[in-house]
């Protein structure tokens, strides 16, 4: 038999936790007040605000410290005891309590805590559930109406004002909660000694528990003290593990489960002048490795002076297993090998291979180890592997943080045929020759060498490679061309293609425009392939410019003047006309401003025989006929023989009224025409 635990139930209120403390203390036992616990939970999450309906919102649990010492709770390192018994705990308890994942976390701890001597342990489900093996159960009980007036002589003793009503309707329903939970729920073990406590006081009723304890000790025959778990007797230089209980400026209070709490001042915790309070590093809850440097009757004195070595070794092998970072301080330099650095009473060795550039005596270091030799206590450290793996982390973080169409600021560091490498802070891209400018070059260092700072665009991002471009914010030469001229303006090219439908006209490098065939001369009849060659010299207007498309539309009509838009005339019209050239099929003139013709049948009268170039020369002037008028295709057709005929038809007529009105035309010309 190895220990001796007593299991006491019972429902709020039933006074379990006072009659308990009362017994361990006249018997020696170890005290456990699991409702305290459950109390310091409930608190902690109404502190959070989470929803205490929820079971996932208790994680929280699992970073949380919870310790019960010297019948102290103390949640995360504070002393609760006072704030679990308000009554807004007191409301929430059994709610939080009814949850797998609170009460997984916490009998874990209760069985663990029942394994050393003499335990007494008090709650709700300790006979049924945490210790259903224990030596002794009890279970507590009273009236609704005791427990209330208990709870409320408790309550105002301590100078908070309580209303019995009010308690008494809160522990019905606390019981209610508790007996009808789906986990764990309160009730009477099958073998445990019930103790109802209505009208007992608490030293009656502890006087019945500690006559059962003696009785239940008496029947186990093989029962001997000297068999409890209980703590060895300690000695000078024996290695312990504490739970700080209190913190001073200049001393510290573990509990190591012995016959009273470890001391331990602050010279005997760190060698580090700089300290002045443990305050400032140690709090209540934290566990200290340590040694016994001394024991009297009332007292056990701790270091853990001896212990900063062997644990700072530890942690470095522990720090090595799972690659983690350290903080050294350079001490010495070893030369041509490296440097010595100390970590927590340590001496390791960093080689120069593994150290960073102009490391001095006393600088501090962010180092990962790399190698550990546990027999001698040493170890080596590269402060190299920190940086790659730093460098690559932000080379990754970099890369990530670009997207294609980023415009960014980069520097040349190489310079090949093909193109030129960009770096960033940490990347680079390439930037190939035919996306430096929107001309091309055969030259590529003509535009660029290492060192010089660039801005360009990413254009693609595959695989961890960037391609970029610095013509893509460049204007292209289209757009460069924009912005010298403005629609209408009138500007000259060279022709370097004559098409079906037009001339394409250069305007500048790269640039070029289309004077599309209708927009050549208002006449429609000019043959522009008759005039124009390929290198031609031609002046247009911009008529529309798009240089997103590299599109320019020209026109040369737009520079002219259109004689056609002044005429005024109609068929049978009678103007005058001037003889600009003659030819064999008839005469080209001008007429109204305008260029018109005279066929050759229309030129001569039936009396003249010949052609036309033997009646008419250039710079003539005579009258005409309009036969043929349409502006819209610069069309004018003319007859002088029309013009003639009425004439002559003129001079009959008048000749005629000089003869005798009935002689006739034919009488008249009949001697000529023999």
């Amino acid at each position: 038999m190895k220990n001796f635990v007593v299991a006491l139930d019972g429902p709020a209120g039933s006074g379990k936790s006072s009659i308990s403390k009362l017994v361990a203390k006249r018997l020696g036992f170890t005290h456990i007040d699991t409702g305290a616990m459950y109390r310091a939970v409930t608190l902690e999450a109404l502190r959070r605000k989470i929803n205490i309906e929820e079971e996932s919102e208790y994680q929280f649990l699992k970073e949380t410290s919870i310790k019960y010492v010297n019948n102290t709770i103390y949640l995360n390192g504070e002393d609760v005891s006072e704030e679990i018994r308000s009554s807004s705990v007191t409301h929430a308890v059994s709610t939080c309590c009814k949850f797998g994942l609170v009460r997984e976390l916490m009998v874990e701890y209760q069985r663990e805590s029942a394994k050393y001597g003499k335990v007494l342990m008090d709650g709700r489900d300790i006979g049924t559930v945490v210790l259903p093996n224990a030596d002794l159960k009890i279970f507590l009980t009273a009236t609704p109406e005791e427990r209330a007036k208990r709870r409320c002589a408790e309550i105002i003793e301590k100078g908070i004002p309580a209303t019995y009503e009010v308690i008494l309707e809160e522990i019905k329903e606390r019981d209610y909660k508790d007996s009808h939970r789906e986990i764990a729920p309160l009730r009477q073990a099958e073998d445990a000694i019930p103790i109802d406590t209505t009208h007992l006081t608490m030293d009656e009723v502890a006087n019945k528990i500690i006559d059962l304890i003696d009785e239940r000790l008496g029947s186990m025959e093989d029962f001997k003290m000297e068999d409890l778990n209980l703590p060895k007797k300690l000695r000078v230089k024996d290695q312990v593990t504490g739970t700080v209980v209190e913190v001073k400026d200049k001393v510290i209070y573990l509990d190591i489960h012995n016959f009273t709490e470890g001391t331990m001042y602050l010279d005997y915790y760190t060698k580090d002048k700089s300290v002045e309070s443990f305050k400032d590093i140690v709090k209540v809850g934290d566990l200290i490795e340590c040694e016994v440097t001394k024991v009297t009757e009332d007292n056990i004195y701790l270091s853990r002076l001896n212990q900063l070595s062997k644990i700072a070794f530890q942690r470095i092998v522990e720090a090595n297993a799972n690659q983690e970072t350290i903080e050294v301080v350079v001490t010495k330099v070893i030369p041509n090998k490296g440097y010595a650095v100390s970590f927590a009473e340590n001496t390791l060795f960093m080689p120069l291979s593994q150290a960073p550039a102009d490391v001095k005596v006393k600088d501090k270091l962010e180092v990962r180890i790399i190698e550990v030799n546990e027999a001698r206590k040493n170890a080596v450290v590269s402060r190299r592997v920190i940086e790659r793996e730093e460098y690559a982390s932000e080379k990754a973080a970099e890369l990530d943080s670009i997207s294609v169409g980023d415009v960014l600021t980069g520097t040349v560091v190489k310079v090949e045929k093909f193109g030129l490498f960009i770096r960033f802070k940490y990347n680079q891209g390439l930037l190939r020759i035919n996306q430096l400018a929107h001309t091309f070059t055969n030259d590529i260092t003509a535009v660029a060498k290492e060192g010089d700072t660039m801005e360009v665009k990413v254009i693609s991002k595959e695989n961890g490679k960037l391609l970029l471009s610095r013509k893509a914010l460049l204007d292209t030469p289209y757009e460069a061309y924009a912005k010298t001229v403005t629609i209408g303006q009138s500007v000259k090219g060279k022709v370097v293609n004559k098409l079906p439908f037009g001339l394409l006209i250069e305007l500048a490098p790269n640039v070029k425009g289309l004077l599309h065939q209708s927009e050549y001369s208002h006449n429609p009849n000019d043959n522009y392939n008759a005039f124009v060659i390929i290198g031609d010299e031609v002046e247009c207007a911009i008529l529309s410019l798009d240089p997103a498309k590299e599109k320019i539309s020209l026109s040369r009509k737009a520079l002219m003047d259109n004689p056609w838009t002044r005429v005024e005339a109609k068929v049978g019209d009678e103007v005058e006309i001037k003889v600009t050239e003659v030819l064999e099929n008839g005469l080209k003139v001008e007429a109204l401003g305008v260029d018109g013709f005279v066929p050759a049948s229309e030129a001569l009268t039936d009396s003249q025989n010949g052609t036309v170039k033997d009646y008419f020369h250039t710079d003539d002037v005579t009258v005409a006929e309009i036969i043929d008028i349409k502006p819209a295709e610069w069309r004018l057709r003319l007859s002088i023989r029309r013009v003639a005929s009425k004439e002559e038809r003129k001079s009959f007529e008048k000749y005629l009224e000089e003869e005798d009105a009935s002689l006739t035309l034919g009488d008249v010309l009949k001697d000529a025409l023999k």
